[in-house]
């Protein structure tokens, strides 16, 4: 008989698979490491890492602790403590519930445990490749302290996808940032090697805001708290003003869980969407529902949820966010009492002469004659009403004016008629247009002709790919861009994020022109800037240039660093759509991208001009 060749693979070759799936980077491993602290009921919870987190994690925290048995069972897999029967999964109240974390990192890593309970009940246990390699006792405080230390060891190529220290040293900080702000009552102490990066101290949810994305930022948050269709929207979220919010600036959260989803993400989209482009959003959203109505169990690292209902789980937060604007503004609205400006007789003293509609009149003024609102919320598109308004409003002027000068003034009548000394000069006659060479669409495109046809160019791609040659010259060469520096330095807060960001690429900003200094805290002074950017991007630039940094990462190698720097530095600094140019600016930016190296792309692949042929443009025109 042919033997099996279906057969149960060994624990060794499972838990690694179950590795690639659970632990994707260090960041993963910090993140289940804290939410294991956080279900333990720790109040402080430690985090250090050294060359990224691919070297060492060291998870401290003052939890409940595990006794020796439970020391003993909790490196195995599907070992749990929070999940007894299979309709627990539609109730959790937990972070963790699978039981696949702490062996998923055991089995690509060296980990050492050491836990205690109030009791002095616990242990230390020494693991390398999920493997026990020794065991001896420990007594301490209670808590739970975890060491990992060179990660992926036995899966080299997983080491090799993983980005440079910096930036996994970030992804660790947002995994940090996020859970501190669903917990701000819990302590949180980060370090990369011997120094501190985020501190946050127990109190409220603002004050953790404060820490984490700045203050200046945090003062300005609105709070959410709604309900609607058995669905509790909180938190805060930016006013419409905000023009500073980053993509990293929006925190969602199921039941004090860190989540991901898109459809969410377009509700607080669509609901600034009226307030303009400009509009940067800063949202921290908290979603309860009951539990039959969403699933955690969906995703390996649980970063995703599904709802029962998620057209309504978009309306609600829709709701949520308008809602919330609606309340400021009615807060904010100004109030105009004149109430004391009328003097309202009572009926019985009104004479019967009292001619209709007078002041005294009082019988024919409605019930709520001085309870409609005097103060009507301007609407999103304000600037069309405006508009409309003078349109409907416009008038022979010398009507009114008349009417203001005709009051009796003894017995005498002012003409406002003109002299024949008085004749307005005749209008000039309109001149035939003519089209300049080169002329902008919108402030966003220029137009111009050439031996083929119509020539339309982006201003903020074509621009986008000579700064970027130019900037990528630079860094090659180790050279230096001109800069202008200020009188007054401009003052800039960063974000956690961006402070860590800042300090990996210092060197490389101020080779593109940027020179940004340490003020105090979380607050740098920008002392100079690129000659060709307008102080009034300055701040704007500065934030845009570490937030594309942020996404776009590096390997590590030093090409790779460089272009996205290069890249970077490009998309903040090029002409932005609505920026007004003058006939020698479109000039010499049309001139400069045709002499660039690759003039048809942006450096993000995006297409730097079109043309319309002449041969397009007749086909067009024919009947």
């Amino acid at each position: 008989m042919k033997p099996a060749e279906i057969h149960l693979l060994p624990d060794e070759i499972i838990n690694k698979i179950a590795a690639g799936e659970v632990i994707e980077r260090p960041a993963s491993a910090v993140k289940e490491l804290i939410e294991n602290s956080i279900d333990a009921g720790a109040t402080r919870i430690q985090v250090q890492i050294e060359e990224g987190g691919k070297k060492k994690i060291l998870v401290v925290d003052n939890g409940k602790g595990m006794g020796k048995k439970d020391l003993d069972l909790c490196y195995l897999r599907h070992t749990t403590s929070k999940l007894y029967t299979a309709d627990d999964l539609f109730h959790l109240q937990t972070n963790g519930f699978r039981g696949e974390a702490v062996a998923s990192i055991a089995a690509i890593s060296k980990m050492t445990i050491s836990t205690s309970t109030e009791d002095g009940d616990g242990g230390r246990l020494i693991l390398k490749g999920g493997q026990v390699e020794s065991e001896e006792p420990y007594a301490a405080g209670h808590g739970t302290t975890f060491l990992i230390e060179d990660l992926f060891f036995n899966t080299p190529v997983r080491r090799t996808f993983l980005g440079s220290e910096t930036s996994e040293g970030t992804k660790i900080l947002d995994v940090i940032i996020k859970t501190s702000i669903s917990h701000p009552e819990i302590r949180f102490d980060y370090k990369v090697g011997e120094k501190s990066v985020f501190i946050g101290v127990p109190g409220e949810l603002r004050s953790r805001l404060a820490e984490a994305i700045g203050s200046g930022i945090a003062k300005s948050l609105l709070p959410v708290d709604y309900t609607e269709a058995g669905i509790h929207v909180t938190g805060y979220i930016s006013p419409t003003t905000e023009t500073k919010g980053k993509r990293h600036h929006q925190f969602l959260f199921m039941r004090n869980r860190p989540i991901e989803n898109k459809m969410i993400g377009k509700a607080v989209s669509q609901a600034y969407e009226p307030y303009g482009a400009q509009c940067k959003p800063v949202t921290v959203l908290f979603l309860d529902m009951p539990d039959t109505e969403f699933d955690v169990n969906v995703h390996p690292a649980k970063r995703e949820v599904r709802f029962a209902n998620q057209n309504l789980v978009f309306l609600v937060v829709n709701h949520a966010i308008r809602d919330t604007f609606q309340k400021d503004l009615e807060a904010n609205s100004p109030f105009i009492d004149l109430s004391g400006e009328f003097d309202t007789p009572s009926t019985n003293n009104v004479s019967a002469t009292t001619p209709p509609g007078s002041a005294g009149d009082t019988q024919n003024l409605p019930d709520n004659s001085f309870a409609q609102p005097l103060y009507k919320p301007v609407a999103p598109n304000y600037k069309q009403g405006i508009q409309e308004t003078r349109k409907a409003t416009r008038y022979d002027v010398s009507d009114d004016v008349q009417d203001l000068f005709s009051q009796p003034e003894a017995g005498k009548i002012i003409s406002l008629e003109p002299s024949e000394g008085n004749v307005p000069a005749p209008e000039p006659e309109p001149q035939p247009w003519k089209a300049p060479t080169l002329f902008q669409i919108a402030d966003t495109y220029i137009a111009g002709e050439d031996a083929e046809g119509l020539l339309i160019i982006d201003q903020h791609a074509a621009h986008s790919r000579i700064l970027y040659e130019k900037a990528l010259n630079i860094l090659q060469k180790g050279a230096d861009l001109d800069c202008q520096e200020l009188l007054f330095p401009e003052l800039i807060e960063f974000s956690k994020i961006e402070k860590q960001i800042f300090a990996s690429v210092d060197e490389q900003l101020r080779k593109l022109g940027f020179f940004v200094e340490p003020f105090g805290g979380d607050t740098f002074q920008i002392r100079a800037i690129p000659s060709a950017l307008k102080l009034s991007r300055a701040v704007k630039a500065v934030h845009e240039f570490l937030d594309s940094c942020a996404e776009s990462g590096d390997k590590g190698d030093a090409s790779v660093v460089q272009d996205t720097l290069a890249k970077a530095w490009s998309k903040t600094n090029a002409y932005q759509a609505g920026d007004k140019l003058k006939p020698e600016e479109m000039a010499m930016l049309v001139g400069q991208l045709m002499a660039t190296e690759n003039p048809l792309k942006s450096p993000y692949g995006a297409p730097t001009l079109m043309r319309i042929t002449l041969d397009e443009l007749a086909k067009k025109f024919r009947h």
